[in-house]
């Protein structure tokens, strides 16, 4: 968000919309039965709903075992990428590690790692019992907005969407994303749960 043109809520619910296609290359995550779910792109009609919001039913796995935080290579013939990947796991750590240790508002900071030829993966754990099957990765402010409107009779919001026809759930599960470029970006997953309530699960995302 540029500070110097977003000076109050009266400029924020009208600004435009902001596309996460702009340093967001892909982004997966893992269903209940364990397989990666690729999310599309899309102009979301239903990014904003109405409220009551809820707090959300999803969390950081606690570090640990096969769920620790990570950066991967998928081309093992990208043998530079692979040492940087390597150098990057070792010095790196990318959530907090005692997370019931610190205040929620600083247990969603993340550091990730730029560049398309990396995968990032997180591990999430959705509260016992519950499940999803609408779920879309964006900016964050744009759950403020009122949308774009352009070729719409409703405001849409640029978003990654995961597919409808999968169950998600579960603990440990894994989340990845390719990103273009560094930066600090705070994004958020748009969630509509079994519970019946939405709501937003936040992310501050520090890219190197």
């Amino acid at each position: 968000m540029n500070s110097n043109k977003i000076q109050s809520w009266f400029d924020l619910v009208v600004m435009p919309t902001m596309d996460p296609r702009s340093f967001i290359q892909t982004a997966s995550f893992e269903d209940q039965g364990g397989t990666m779910r690729p999310a599309t792109f899309a102009r979301s009609g239903n990014f904003l709903v109405g409220g009551p919001w809820a707090q959300p039913n999803l969390s950081i796995t606690p570090p640990g075992g096969s769920a620790i935080p990570n950066v991967t290579v998928p081309n093992t013939y990208d043998f530079a990428s692979l040492e940087d990947a390597n150098a990057w796991n070792t010095l790196h750590q990318m959530v907090a590690l005692n997370l019931t240790n610190l205040p929620i508002a600083v247990q969603k900071i993340m550091f990730l790692k730029a560049g398309t030829a990396f995968v990032n993966n997180i591990y999430f754990d959705w509260k016992v019992g519950v499940t999803a099957t609408d779920i879309q990765l964006s900016f964050r402010d744009n759950s403020a907005t009122s949308g774009d409107f352009q070729n719409s009779g409703a405001g849409t919001v640029p978003a990654f969407i995961f597919p409808a026809t999968a169950t998600f759930g579960g603990t440990a599960r894994n989340f990845q994303v390719t990103l273009l470029r560094t930066g600090h970006f705070n994004v958020a997953l748009r969630i509509l749960d079994s519970t019946g309530s939405p709501s937003v699960f936040e992310m501050e995302w520090i890219v190197e």
